[in-house]
């Protein structure tokens, strides 16, 4: 239960930085005129963080380590930089809520296929009734409070 706890927490930590990232990184590209040279800076700052956790912990990875990474692993430095580069151009012209609106539904969507077929070598969590009704209430508030914003975008 402990760990269950400090899990959740950090990930609502982590969930709230989910919109921060594009709206300072939206900043960032304003005043630097480029959003992607201020995403370049965004991955910057966190390579930097990232060694400085990661190097007096774990030390660095030698390249059999790196060779054995599965293919495909590579791909989430793509996908992170597309998620990067979107909310920073998207964010400031769509609003954080609406943005993240679409990325909940996206990644709802997308966790509940790869935990019911176990794709990318996570354990096999098939869906039941119990996710299925709780996807359904989270999109359907999201249906909503989007109809509502898209209402209000027509009538400007």
């Amino acid at each position: 239960m402990k760990r269950y706890v400090i899990l959740a927490a950090w990930t609502v930590l982590a969930g709230a930085g989910i919109p921060l990232i594009g709206i300072l990184n939206g900043a960032m590209a304003r005043s630097i005129g480029n959003p992607f040279a201020a995403t370049t800076a965004l991955f910057a700052v966190a390579m930097v963080a990232a060694l400085s956790i990661t190097l007096p912990l774990h030390g660095y990875p030698g390249a059999a380590q790196f060779a054995s990474a599965p293919a495909a692993s590579w791909a989430a430095g793509l996908l992170i930089s597309f998620y990067a580069l979107s909310a920073t151009v998207i964010i400031p012209r769509f609003g954080a809520a609406s943005f993240v609106a679409y990325i909940l539904i996206a990644q709802l969507l997308t966790s509940a296929i790869v935990d019911h077929f176990g794709l990318f070598a996570m354990e096999r969590r098939p869906l039941d009734l119990t996710k299925l009704v709780g996807l359904a209430a989270i999109a359907g508030g999201i249906t909503i409070m989007e109809i509502g914003n898209l209402l209000n975008a027509s009538s400007k």
